[in-house]
């Protein structure tokens, strides 16, 4: 199993940090664009556009909800063969909030045959590969029966590299460099508004 758990701190209340994760433009701005509504059972997409060639789409599906404390949706790309889970909780604490993010996955690298990838040419080298395994099957011969290996031409995912890509510093900059410019903008349209 594939697991990322962070803890950031945002010197904002819960509320703030709740509109952050769950209004649609916040979380475009942040993480990526969305058609994301905090609803039990919604089911949207995240349009991954990092990766020039790679079809980006990211379909979730919102699974738990309580307002401003938690938010869990699971989270597939096109190069998954299972869905993993994003768990946002939210812990008011002094002078701010502590904002815990587990994502929770499978081991991607598992084999996915027969299935239409949508890759371009150049992305479709570098991640898949021809599987050489041998099918054998009894085959009669003048002497009884043998094995007879043939190629299967099968092809095999090796990784999603949109998860890989959070797991591995993607979250990381996110929460860390980008939300807190949103919280920011957030908090200065608020005091415009007294």
């Amino acid at each position: 199993m594939l697991r990322l758990n962070m803890e950031v701190f945002y010197p904002y209340p819960p509320q703030q940090v709740w509109q952050v994760l769950t209004n649609r433009q916040a979380l475009a701005a942040w993480l990526m664009e969305n058609d994301f509504e905090p609803r039990l059972g919604h089911k949207f997409q995240f349009q991954h556009s990092t990766l020039p060639g790679l079809e980006g789409n990211i379909d979730c599906e919102v699974i738990e909800l309580e307002e401003p404390k938690r938010l869990a949706f699971t989270w597939c790309d096109r190069m998954m063969c299972e869905f993993s889970i994003v768990t946002w909780i939210l812990k008011p604490v002094d002078g701010g909030t502590k904002l815990h993010l587990e994502h929770k996955g499978l081991s991607q690298k598992a084999i996915k045959l027969n299935e239409p990838m949508h890759l371009s040419q150049t992305w479709h080298g570098q991640f898949m590969h021809e599987s050489k395994a041998a099918m054998q099957t009894l085959v009669p011969n003048n002497r009884g029966s043998a094995f007879s290996s043939t190629p299967i031409g099968r092809y095999e995912t090796l990784d999603s590299v949109i998860f890989s890509s959070f797991l591995n510093g993607g979250w990381n900059h996110r929460l860390n460099e980008k939300l807190p410019q949103i919280l920011v903008s957030i908090n200065s349209i608020a005091n415009e508004r007294f």
